[in-house]
């Protein structure tokens, strides 16, 4: 009898994971009512008038802090590698991408890669 019971409960947690949906992710609730044409929470108005995607700061200055500070510095006037202070996101994105001098190529990827310049671009604020 044990057994059968056994059997009947593996056979029905089996076929629960069998769900057409299982391992679907679903999108987070929060405020952002984007695909009505509201304004989501991860966009702002850019200077030109368009909408722009946001970068955590904070994500940014720790990714300096994690890749970039040993070489540019704290100040990003530079101490073993140039100095970066003043850079605009194009040029951080390129030299991330390019890994100039003796800087590795891709030290940082994505969305990293663009936090890193959005923080550097805004003085490391």
């Amino acid at each position: 009898m044990k057994k059968w019971l056994i059997v009947f409960g593996a056979a029905a947690f089996m076929l629960a994971g069998c769900n057409e949906d299982a391992g679907d992710v679903q999108e987070p609730v929060g405020d952002s009512f984007e695909d009505s044409g509201g304004p989501s929470s991860a966009s702002e108005e850019g200077e030109d008038g368009g909408e722009g995607e946001t970068v955590d700061s904070g994500e940014g200055a720790s990714l300096y802090e994690e890749n970039c500070l040993s070489c540019h510095g704290q100040d990003m006037q530079g101490e073993s590698g140039p100095g970066i202070a003043g850079m605009g996101e194009d040029e951080v994105m390129n030299a991330i991408a390019e890994g100039p001098g003796s800087m590795p190529e891709n030290l940082v990827e994505g969305e990293d890669a663009e936090a890193v310049a959005a923080y550097v671009a805004e003085g490391g604020e």
